[in-house]
This record gives C-alpha cells, structure tokens and sequence, in this order.
C-alpha cells in the first residue's frame, strides 16, 4: 500500500539530500519512490524549507506525480498563495475530520495521477499515426492529424469536433463504410480493423483502422477510439508480392496455378452472365530443336514473343497463362459460337507465323474445348483440350482441333 509522508520542519533539510541520494539510485531500487502517494509538510513552521521541498520533489521527472499539500492549523492568508505558486497542490486547515481530510488528501492523488484531455491531445499528436476519438453518436470529438484526404477550413478556429465523416471526408465512399463500421461497433461492442484505399493527386494511398470501444464508469458503450496508420509502402509491397506469386516470370503471363484457379473462378461465374466459352492448350511445336540448335536465349525470346501476341490477341476478359516450359493455356470467356473461336484462333495462329519466319521449325499446336459441351468444370474442359492437343501432336503438328467426344477411348 502506498504511504503519506508527513513533514515536520525539523526533518525538511533532511528529506532534501535523501531525495536527491534516489533520485541517483533509482535505476537501481526502480520501485522504491512508487510507495510515496503524497507528501504533507506544515507550513506553519517550514517556511522556506517547505518551498525548498517543493523544488526538489518537482525538479526531477521520477517525483513530478507525488502531490505536495500544506497543512496549517491557522486560517489561509494571502501571501499563502505563494505556496501553490512553488508546486503544492493545495493548503488544508486543521483541525479537519478524518473522514475529509482523507478524502482531500485522495482527490490530489488521483488529480496528479491523471492527465487532462488537452494534455493527452497534445502529447498524442507527436505521434506518426493519426489518433481520434468519436462519440456514441459517431461524431468526432477530436483527431491528432487533419489529414489531406479530409476536407476542411483554413480558419484556425476551424474543429473536427462535431463532425461526421460524411461532412469532412473527399472520399464519400469510403465515409459511408467507416459510419457503418461505427455503427457495427457502438451496437455490438466488438472492434475492427480494415484498410481503405484513398486516391490523392492521382497517387494511391493506403490506410490501416484500427476501431475500439469505448467504456465510460457504468460499462455503457460512450464512443470509439481509433488508430489510423498509412501502410501504402507495406501494402504496395504485399501486393507486389501477391503478383509476383501469380505472375511466370519469363513471359509476364499468369502461372499455371493462378491460371487454373481463374478459369476455375470463371466457370463457376459461367452462369451468372454468359453461355459459352472455350479452353485452349497451346504447345509450342519443335521448342527442344530450337533450344538445342539455336541455345536457351533464343528459346526464350520464343516464348517471350509468344506470350507478346497472346496478350494483343486475345480480350482482357479472357484468361491467359503459361502452364509449363513452352506451354500456355487461354480461355475464351463469352463466345457467341464454335466458329467465333475459330476466328479467333486462326488469327492468333497466323500471327505466330508471320512473327517467327525466320525461325525455322516454330509452329504451334492447338487442343480446344468447348464450354459446355464438353464439360462445365475446368477438370473436365482440361482433359478434353489435353486429349485434342494430343491428337493434333500426333497427327499433324502446327494446327488446331476441337474435342470430338466420339473419338475418345472407352473408359
């Protein structure tokens, strides 16, 4: 339990050097000073050696929360003042009751225990991250930073306070989702965090919420405190890695994984929009006798321009990746009908010719499904494409073919 140390004037003198002594030692006793709530002094008798007690207690950091009240036994004077003004706390006139006295004593504790809300505002706003507070309404009470995507005056009398952030925030959007998630929270009791994307002069911006409850002494939900980090360098690295993982390297295409997984999430969209749709396995006819004769560079740039005409061929709607070493896969998503993919591929067939002429030997070879005719899932439209592929290799390389059902193997 904390102590209150009573001061006599004879003993003034004395505490002084004992607390300049601790102060030197404290990092070795850290707790030892914790104990003191509050120091008294009779100012009836300490005079100035009761100031002096007050400038030692207030002049290192470790001592400025233990309150100083001065007790005497005639009534307060004016030149009293001259006590508070060196650091009491406050002058209590004796005799008082116990019970009072107690309590007055116990109000300083506490008073120089907390910190005022403009203390805390200020020390809060020399922090990087943007701190506010709403009250149960949603409206804001005050925020650490006005920050560039929020709207408001050049008046310097100018406040947050009071305001939604439909009121004040450019992007009405992104207001409308942080009043609902204020709202989730001051109905459930339950924080969230989320990250919103701001667009300012044409750059992205990124910014992580933290949202929290807040309680008052009753346990009854009163406001939220939050906490607004920018995270754009964090972010944009996250999702330069996602990429990364999705993206083959060489030929800037999706990945087989990523590739299959889009055409996945495609056909399981098949339904919610259009009808028909196409797979298509591509093989790059010869790759070997290239790479063999010609060496790896030139293979590359194979594949390379390859990939080039796949993106200029095919839409932005359908779905294109290399799936293996002088492989690639496309799927045609929303085709009117077998001849429309047809067109599409004997363009696409005709451009590779035409790019590499002067490469002897490079053809490509092409099995197509049809969706649905051929199935309406991805294992099944591959199997099917992977089978007409293979007829193609084997009959004639350098052309295309469709899966006809009837030539397959019986199970």
């Amino acid at each position: 339990m904390n102590e209150i140390v009573v001061i006599m004037p004879q003993g003034g003198e004395q505490l002084c050097s004992i607390l300049s002594a601790a102060y030197k030692v404290r990092a070795q006793v850290p707790s030892a000073w914790d104990y003191i709530a509050a120091v008294l002094v009779d100012i009836d008798h300490a005079e100035e050696q009761g100031l002096l007690i007050a400038e030692q207690l207030k002049e290192h950091a470790s001592f400025t929360n233990i309150p100083i009240l001065g007790l005497t036994f005639r009534l307060p004077e004016e030149q009293d003042a001259a006590w508070l003004e060196r650091g009491f706390f406050d002058l209590i006139q004796l005799p008082c009751p116990a019970p009072l006295l107690l309590k007055r004593i116990g109000n300083a504790i506490r008073a120089s225990d907390s910190v005022t809300f403009h203390e805390m505002e200020r020390m809060l706003k020399q922090l990087p991250s943007n701190i506010f507070l709403k009250d149960a309404e949603g409206r804001y009470v005050f925020s650490t930073q006005i920050w560039h995507h929020l709207y408001h005056s050049d008046d310097p009398n100018w406040s947050i306070r009071g305001k939604t952030d439909l009121e004040i925030r450019k992007d009405k959007q992104n207001a409308q989702r942080a009043m609902e998630a204020d709202r989730e929270i001051l109905r459930t009791g339950k924080g969230t965090n989320y990250i919103i994307e701001e667009k300012s002069d044409g750059a992205d911006e990124f910014l992580e919420l933290i949202k929290r409850p807040v309680y008052d002494r009753n346990g009854k939900i009163s406001g939220i405190i939050a906490l607004i980090n920018n995270v754009t360098e964090q972010h944009m690295l996250k999702m330069e890695l996602e990429k990364r993982s999705q993206i083959d390297p060489l030929t800037e295409l999706l990945n087989r994984r990523t590739t299959e997984n889009h055409i996945r999430l495609t056909l399981e969209q098949g339904q919610k929009g259009w009808e028909r749709g196409a797979l298509m396995m591509i093989d790059v006819d010869n790759f070997k006798g290239v790479n063999d004769s010609q060496g790896h560079a030139v293979g590359d740039s194979v594949l390379i321009d390859i990939a080039k005409i796949i993106r200029t061929n095919f839409r932005v709607m359908d779905v294109t990746g290399r799936t293996g070493g002088d492989e690639f896969m496309v799927f045609l998503r929303d085709i009117a009908d077998r001849d429309a993919a047809c067109r599409s591929v004997e363009r696409f067939q005709e451009q590779v010719r035409a790019a590499f002429q002067e490469i002897g030997g490079v053809s490509i070879s092409i099995g197509i499904a049809l969706y649905p005719e051929n199935g309406n899932t991805f294992d099944a439209l591959y199997r099917a494409a992977d089978k007409a592929l293979y007829d193609v290799k084997r009959e004639r390389k350098g052309v295309y073919k469709f899966y006809c059902p009837e030539e397959a193997p019986k199970q």
